[in-house]
């Protein structure tokens, strides 16, 4: 038997807000009982079925690129408590004034904390969907941390923009409509397609 509280009428969280719930997921201890998995920003990411055999063979590169620069960052990282998944969506904030809550539990763990500031930061670097300042308000609620001028940025920006492209390529086995979609994002992982990117979900 679970229980379960309902949520109340709420809206997605701010950069700011985003920022400071991160700062105090962060701060937590790790935990020894339950014991919290290992981040493995790889899982997932074998599915290729989709692709065409030149696609498949760039990605298994690019991937096998990623894995041994994330292999090589990982000694010089502190890891913690982190959320996994964490964008303005997975947190919500109740109209009448109560607390954030944290949502989408699946993927917490024990890994970088740089992991969790990624995506917003590559929503502003590489994307341009949040403004220079909404930056500035994430960074300074995390009491100055900014992911972007640590040495694992490009290296833990470009997994997750992959896990983002293969998060897609497997939809598009279910809905023909994401396969330009895939191919659009292929292409701006390739370089082919100058910053900002546009993606969309179909």
């Amino acid at each position: 038997m679970t229980w379960w509280q309902r949520i109340p009428a709420h809206r997605h969280a701010t950069p700011a807000e985003l920022g400071s719930v991160l700062r105090q997921v962060h701060a937590l201890p790790v935990p020894q009982a339950p014991e919290l998995a290992a981040l493995n920003p790889f899982d997932g990411l074998d599915d290729h079925t989709t692709l065409t055999a030149g696609d498949r063979a760039w990605l298994r590169e690019r991937l096998a690129t990623l894995r041994s620069g994330y292999t090589a960052l990982l000694p010089g990282l502190g890891v913690g408590v982190v959320h996994g998944d964490a964008w303005q969506g997975n947190v919500i904030v109740p109209h009448d004034g109560g607390d954030p809550v944290l949502v989408d539990l699946d993927h917490v763990g024990v890994g970088p904390r740089e992991w969790d500031l990624v995506p917003i930061a590559v929503d502003h670097t590489d994307f341009a969907r949040i403004s220079t300042a909404q930056y500035r308000e994430f960074v300074d609620a995390l009491d100055g941390v900014d992911v972007t001028r640590s040495p694992a940025f490009d290296v833990l920006a470009a997994i997750t923009e992959t896990r983002w492209t293969a998060f897609t390529i497997r939809s598009a086995r279910h809905d023909d409509r994401l396969v330009e979609q895939v191919r659009h994002r292929l292409r701006c992982l390739q370089g082919a397609v100058p910053k900002p990117w546009t993606w969309s979900a179909t």
